[in-house]
């Protein structure tokens, strides 16, 4: 007998019709039953949000987790802010305005919101409206802060050396400090520092079956750097979800894996045991702050480690300083070390080396050479 497991579940050793429909959960129900205006607006905006947040906002697939909390969490601010800050204090969810989007930017410009975070937003914003049956409502950033302001446009290509050693900071002596309060971030920062991984990469790396041999590769990491037999996989935490492979280039590199071999348990990563993911990436921003490292302390972060290893790829792989280190006379094989850098870093156009090492190009602006797929790649649009 064949059952339809959509639509019946079992209980008690038979099986029954589940009540999915007229659920009171059930987003459709929820909006249906609230009047536009009413005080539980937060039930009409999770309403929203259950119903529509897998959703990409312009692909026919489902987004990743952390899409889904970021988007989640933002609404809720959002909304928050709209309602308690401003004049419109009794907006409805379903009833989004372009007057709501312009007096919540005017109070992102006041407190001098990162450019970033302000584009960001808008695109989620973007999502939402579509969602709500309004889409185009929410413009493009510029018509919000103006053409002139420096938040109307994203910084596209590096024009200052984030790495640690351009602001003066040892990183062997701050990694050690740190460590010596912490030996979880320690090792988080020290794999940041010598695979050049994100911070997420970092706490979520498991040293245990990382080490790969060339023909377990990623062919196109492999294809970049043909000189090395080894690389070191990067699989959770990694952006879209997308394994990379990093090439194992250093001895330094070879003590650090095999240190965190002995230390993390197998198949853990490396962060506090009995602590979970969230509560590993909380210890770690708060350990930051506590040793200075953000950008109003020691004018670095975290993501400074993985400029760094971009940056001292390419000069070693060129042997001359990038652009964002003052280089004006493109290198030979300038081409090929963006490449491995855009490569090894995770990205797939040569465009995206830019966002670390800089142009020849005029400031702010990429050369035509450097905006190419890397080997057949998809185009990727920011930094990370």
């Amino acid at each position: 007998m064949e059952i339809d497991m959509g639509s019946k579940t079992e209980k008690r050793g038979r099986y029954v019709p589940r009540d999915s429909l007229n659920d009171a959960n059930d987003p459709d129900v929820v909006l249906a039953s609230l009047p536009i205006g009413t005080h539980f607006w937060k039930r009409v905006l999770g309403a929203i949000v259950r119903k529509y947040n897998s959703q990409h906002a312009k692909l026919y697939k489902v987004v990743s987790f952390k899409t889904m909390r970021d988007r989640s969490s933002f609404y809720f601010s959002f909304f928050n802010e709209l309602r308690t800050h401003t004049t419109f204090r009794d907006a409805d969810p379903r009833v989004l305005r372009e007057r709501h989007v312009q007096a919540v930017v005017a109070r992102w410009l006041e407190r001098d919101m990162a450019t970033a975070s302000i584009h960001n937003y808008l695109s989620f914003l973007r999502t939402y409206a579509g969602w709500i049956g309004r889409p185009g409502m929410v413009r493009e950033v510029a018509y919000y802060v103006g053409a002139a302001s420096p938040h109307a446009h994203r910084k596209q290509v590096a024009v200052e050396d984030r790495s640690w050693t351009a602001h003066g900071v040892d990183i062997e002596a701050k990694i050690a400090e740190v460590a010596a309060f912490d030996p979880w971030v320690g090792l988080q920062l020290e794999i940041c520092h010598r695979f050049g991984a994100r911070p997420k990469e970092a706490r979520h790396f498991r040293p245990h079956g990382a080490l790969i041999p060339r023909e377990l590769a990623v062919e196109r990491d492999a294809a970049a750097y043909p000189e090395c037999e080894e690389f070191v996989r990067f699989a959770q935490g990694t952006k879209g979800g997308r394994p990379r492979d990093e090439p194992l280039q250093t001895e330094e590199q070879r003590e650090l894996l095999t240190r965190l071999q002995s230390i993390v348990a197998k198949g853990w990563y490396v962060g506090e045991p009995g602590r979970t993911a969230a509560q590993n990436a909380d210890r770690f921003y708060n350990v930051l702050r506590r040793f200075g490292i953000t950008r109003n302390a020691l004018g670095v972060t975290a993501h400074g480690l993985r400029h760094q290893s971009a940056n001292d790829g390419y000069e070693a792989d060129t042997g001359a300083p990038s652009p964002v280190r003052g280089q004006q006379e493109r290198p030979d094989n300038d081409a090929d070390a963006r490449y491995r850098t855009a490569i090894r870093l995770g990205h797939s156009r040569l465009r995206s080396s830019t966002f670390y090492v800089g142009t020849m190009g005029k400031p702010g602006q990429a050369d035509a050479a450097e905006d190419q797929p890397a080997a057949g790649g998809d185009p990727v649009e920011q930094s990370s």
